[in-house]
């Protein structure tokens, strides 16, 4: 093996180290392992004994969504010699941040904090954009603190390059060797592309870094907000409950006699308690769906069986607005393997979301099966001759909470929960529900489609099939 890399030549073997560092920084990486990484190949390529990686100011900076780094850096203005660089603005010189090191002497970091303008070789680079290679002990010796401090350690040469992102200066990465060291021009070519592939691998770190924390931020604004929805409708349900409760006691005569007009209030009430309920069920449903809290019962049922389940919980509401509800079902029984009561809540949720925006009219449901072998489909297809959904608000209907305007009156009862629950459950089905036509003041069509046979895993314990009978409870 040290044969065949002795009959390389020197550019040859940094080109292998090149590609096998950039293998290497494929991998989802920490600013912290980016560097680390591109430190140790830099050790391994040139054979230095020491490398260390600063930044300079906010790296990324904001908005860094590019992660390309100009081959050429522009031309950077070199300040005078002895003159200090300008503040920050607040009265602070700018300082530079250790992202890591291997093996770096503290006397490279003299003083500390280290400031832009300090007398050593990765100051210098950050306050010009040039690189600086240090062949021995008497160029060393041009930073008398720092290079009395690395002749000291042991080192007898230096480099250290900018590190570029974007077109600005954003960092410098620095090496050093414990022998005196000409660095031909392929060699300084070779560190100058490691300053690049720094940048471009912290950036990407950092890149990571911010979509880890972003998602970690939404997943506990998630859990935070399923748990105040809990929270809230535990508090709401509990007097509600006891409100209907006392209503029918009333109703009922039970302490005492009622008249007809006092029934007829109670009744009022009574449904009206019963809506808030409802509206409390969707809200705990959707928390329940966001935490990923619901399990899936597998059962072979009958889609027919369903849907009149469906109809019975719906028909009311509909015969109450004089909405009637047809249906068109094939005559071959249709059977698929899901989950019963989400399948019963999802046609609930279209059905009702569709008389509730029909004022006059008809709701026609219509179930269809298409496809063969896995690919056996069962559509169940809602169309009603309400007021329809503009073309600009479509994109919305799914969202949360969002509920349809209408010009002409105030805001239709509901949380805006139905449909973006029926689609989370039919996607937890492996299936999904979706607009297949709307046109504003001629009505929708909603489409929930799903396998005939549940194609997610068996061995979960989120679905468990079963063909025994299971208590009908929503």
């Amino acid at each position: 093996m040290d044969d065949a890399k002795d009959g390389l030549s020197d550019a040859s073997l940094q080109l292998r180290a090149l590609a096998a560092l950039s293998g290497s920084l494929t991998d989802p990486l920490t600013p912290d392992q980016a560097a680390e990484i591109v430190e140790r190949h830099a050790l391994a390529a040139l054979g230095a004994t020491s490398a260390v990686i600063v930044t300079l100011g906010n790296f990324p900076p904001n908005g860094a969504g590019d992660a390309s780094v100009p081959i050429a850096p522009p031309q950077m203005a070199q300040l005078p010699a002895g003159e200090a660089p300008r503040d920050t603005g607040e009265g602070h010189v700018e300082t530079l941040t250790l992202v890591h090191a291997i093996g770096i002497p503290d006397v490279a970091f003299m003083p500390t904090p280290l400031r832009i303008d300090s007398p050593v070789p990765l100051a210098e680079v950050a306050r010009t954009g040039k690189p600086v290679f240090l062949n021995g002990e008497m160029e060393l010796r041009r930073y008398p603190a720092w290079g009395e401090g690395v002749l000291k350690a042991g080192g007898s040469a230096a480099a250290a390059v900018p590190v570029w992102a974007n077109g600005h200066l954003r960092g410098v990465l620095g090496l050093t060797w414990n022998t005196p060291r000409v660095f031909n021009q392929d060699e300084r070519a070779f560190v100058l592309t490691l300053g690049v592939m720094c940048a471009q691998a912290i950036m990407r770190g950092h890149l990571v870094a911010a979509e880890r924390r972003a998602r970690e931020i939404a997943e506990h604004a998630i859990q935070a907000r399923g748990q105040f929805l809990r929270t809230m409708t535990h508090e709401l349900r509990t007097p509600l409950t006891a409100v209907v409760g006392y209503t029918d006691l009333l109703s009922e005569e039970m302490v005492g006699k009622v008249t007809p007009v006092q029934k007829e209030h109670l009744r009022r009430a009574r449904r009206a308690s019963e809506h808030v309920l409802s509206l409390i069920e969707d809200l705990l449903g959707f928390a329940r769906l966001e935490a990923g809290e619901e399990h899936i019962h597998l059962e072979r049922i009958i889609a027919a069986d369903i849907v009149e389940e469906a109809l019975d919980i719906v028909r009311p509401i509909a015969e109450l607005k004089g909405v009637r509800i047809r249906v068109e079902v094939p005559d071959v029984a249709i059977t698929l393997e899901t989950d019963r009561v989400k399948l019963r809540q999802i046609l609930v949720n279209l059905v009702t979301n569709a008389v509730k925006y029909t004022d006059v009219g008809n709701v026609v449901l219509i179930v269809r099966l298409e496809g063969i072998g896995m690919a056996l489909k069962i559509y169940f297809e809602v169309t009603d001759t309400g007021r329809g959904i503009a073309a600009g608000d479509q994109g919305r209907v799914f969202d949360a909470f969002w509920r349809a305007p209408h010009p002409l009156r105030r805001e239709s009862d509901g949380t805006g929960l139905g449909l973006p629950v029926a689609r989370q459950l039919a996607r937890l089905l492996g299936g999904d529900v979706f607009i297949a036509h709307s046109e504003l003041g001629h009505g929708s069509t909603f489409v929930a489609s799903l396998p005939a046979q549940y194609p997610g895993p068996r061995s979960s314990p989120s679905a468990d099939l079963t063909d025994r009978p299971r208590p009908d409870v929503p």
